[in-house]
This record gives structure tokens, C-alpha cells and sequence, in this order.
């Protein structure tokens, strides 16, 4: 039983629940919002590739790396189908329109695609045909501005223009970031690039200039554009420097361990030292240099309990006049005695 079968009929109720229209509902399934499956829709086709034109309206001004393109679909085909409309109903929300050919479809999202599997050779491409996104001329311009938005590989400047394009079909910033999903300043922020400078946004398509500096730089008057950039990229090459600073400081930094992380560092033993007394004889001061600071010779321990030992190491250390005065002085002594 259906909700409305449970509440039974109610003025309030019926006004609430009137379907979608045309446009709406087309708009919803293009841009996956739409909550139940359409009826009647066409499944995945294979159309061949001289039956494809592009699109006159493209919001994509120039289709750029499609040999890269062509290159992943040579090997791997492509992957999403191409969206496209039958060239009676594109024709009836352009009238007159002369560029398509012979060509029974019109491609409404996936041209980078179809110029890609022209150029990899490919006989055919998959396809869905979806007639209502071509009901009138702006549901159709809605279409293919959304899925150009859509694809992140589109040029800034030719996004900043298509979503210019698409506040005149829906006529505020406001109802584009509702229809996209984005925020009122994630529109206002990428259409400020179309009031950048001339030089400006040349710049922006040689890629010297970054987008992000360029959007927010596109919000100010024309005059003090050029200087916030000017100053915009100083301080942007001063923060890569900064951060390039701290990552050689980070890879040349050497640590130290702390005293007590159970390193044993060995102790220095230092030699002890003797100042030596003025002397006149020339030879000793030769040997002595630098004689006021020299190390003390080994020091010997004197075996005063055996009287012979005592007797040789004295001899050893004395000339011979100095043992007469020795002999001397020990018979005077022991004369005393």
C-alpha cells in the first residue's frame, strides 16, 4: 500500500506530491540524484563512432591530452558511456543548427571520449540515449555545463566560464552550488577568475600563476590585482623556503645520547706533573724544554728495612765525588757513636 493509500486523500497531501517536471526530473537523473528508476529508459548501446557528433555548445574549449587519452582507451576501451541525444531532438531545441553532420546522435557528455576513440581507432563506443536532456535549449546547455563542471580535468578558466553560463540558465550562485552540491563560495570563488586581468588570466592558462592565488586575487578590483599577486607569490616562495630550512635542519640534526644512557665513556687519566727548579747547566735546559712543566719520572719505593739495597740505590743516584761526602758523613756518625 502506498503512503498515499495510508493517508488517504488530502488537498495538502496531493499538493506536496505532484511529480516532477520534465525538466526537473531529467536534470535529477543526469546529476544521480534521482531516487526512483525512470520508466522506460534505454539501456547501454553501441553506437558507431561516424555516427557521433560533438557537441557545437561544449563548454570545453579546447579538448586537451587526448593522446594520452587515446592511449588508455586503445588498451582499456571505454569505460563510461558516452551520454548522447538523437539528432531530431537536439535539432528541435536548436533549430537551423548545421555543424553535426550526418550524424544521428549528438554527444551531450563524453566528447574528450569519443575524440579519444576516434583517434585510437575504435569502430564503436558505448552509449546511453536519453532524449529529455535535449527537451529545450536550456535543459540541454544545463546538461552539458553540469557535466562539464563535473570532471575535474577541466581547464579553471573554461570550468570558471561554464559555471558562468549555468547562473544564467538557473540565475543565481546560489541555485548552481544547490544544483552542484557545492557551496555558494566554491561558485563565486572559481567565476572570479573571469574578473581577473587580460595578463592575469593568461598566467592562469600557462600555469604560472596558481589557481588559488588567482581565485582569491580575482575578488579584488583590477587595479590591485597585479601587487596581491606579486605579493601572494612572495610569501608563498618564502613559506617553501622556510619548509625546506626546517626539513635540512631536521635531516642534518645529530643527537646526542644523555650521560646516563648506560654508555660507559672512559675516564681520562691524567700524568702527573713536577716543576722543575732553575738550573744553569745549559744541557739539562736543552733537555728540559718546556722544563717548567714536565711529567714526574716513575717513583721508587726505597727499601729502608735492608741496609745493602738501601746502600746500592744511593750509590746508583750519586757521582763519586758526592759518595766520598756520603762516607764521610756515615763515619763521622758512626765515630760519634
Amino acid at each position: 500500500m502506498s503512503k498515499a493509500d495510508m493517508l488517504g486523500d488530502s488537498p495538502t497531501f496531493d499538493a506536496v506530491a505532484q511529480p516532477m517536471s520534465s525538466r526537473a526530473a531529467s536534470f535529477a537523473r543526469f546529476s544521480g540524484q534521482e531516487t526512483e528508476p525512470a520508466v522506460g529508459r534505454q539501456e547501454t548501446l553501441r553506437m558507431p563512432v561516424e555516427g557521433l557528433a560533438h557537441n557545437p555548445f561544449n563548454p570545453r574549449v579546447e579538448l586537451r591530452s587526448i593522446d594520452e587519452l587515446a592511449d588508455s582507451v586503445a588498451s582499456r576501451g571505454i569505460i563510461q558511456p558516452l551520454t548522447v541525444v538523437t539528432r531530431l531532438a537536439f535539432l528541435d531545441a536548436h533549430p537551423g543548427q548545421s555543424e553535426l553532420g550526418r550524424a544521428a546522435f549528438v554527444v551531450v557528455d563524453g566528447n574528450r571520449r569519443l575524440a579519444a576513440a576516434r583517434l585510437a581507432g575504435l569502430d564503436d563506443v558505448p552509449v546511453h540515449v536519453d532524449d529529455s536532456l535535449a527537451e529545450s535549449a536550456d535543459i540541454l546547455l544545463e546538461t552539458a555545463l553540469t557535466a562539464a563542471v563535473q570532471h575535474e580535468s577541466l581547464d579553471p578558466l573554461d570550468e570558471a566560464k561554464a559555471l558562468a553560463r549555468l547562473v544564467e540558465v538557473h540565475g543565481s550562485q546560489r541555485a548552481v552550488a544547490r544544483a552542484l552540491g557545492k557551496s555558494s563560495p566554491w561558485v563565486t570563488q572559481r567565476i572570479a577568475l573571469l574578473k581577473l586581468t587580460p595578463e592575469l588570466q593568461a598566467a592562469v592558462e600557462d600555469r604560472s600563476l596558481p589557481v588559488e592565488i588567482a581565485r582569491n586575487v580575482g575578488q579584488l578590483p583590477a587595479q590591485q590585482q597585479k601587487d596581491a599577486v606579486q605579493e601572494a607569490l612572495e610569501k608563498r616562495a618564502q613559506t617553501k623556503e622556510r619548509k625546506r630550512a626546517q626539513t635540512a635542519k631536521g635531516a642534518n640534526a645529530v643527537s646526542t645520547p644523555p650521560t646516563d644512557a648506560g654508555v660507559d665513556v672512559p675516564e681520562q687519566v691524567s700524568t702527573p706533573v713536577r716543576i722543575l727548579p732553575p738550573t744553569s747547566d745549559a744541557s739539562s735546559v736543552a733537555s728540559d724544554v718546556p722544563r717548567v712543566l714536565q711529567p714526574a719520572s716513575p717513583q721508587v719505593q726505597s727499601p729502608w728495612d735492608d741496609g745493602n739495597k738501601v746502600a746500592d740505590l744511593v750509590f746508583e743516584k750519586m757521582s763519586a765525588s758526592q759518595r766520598e761526602v756520603l762516607l764521610e758523613r756515615l763515619l763521622a756518625a758512626q765515630g760519634r757513636d
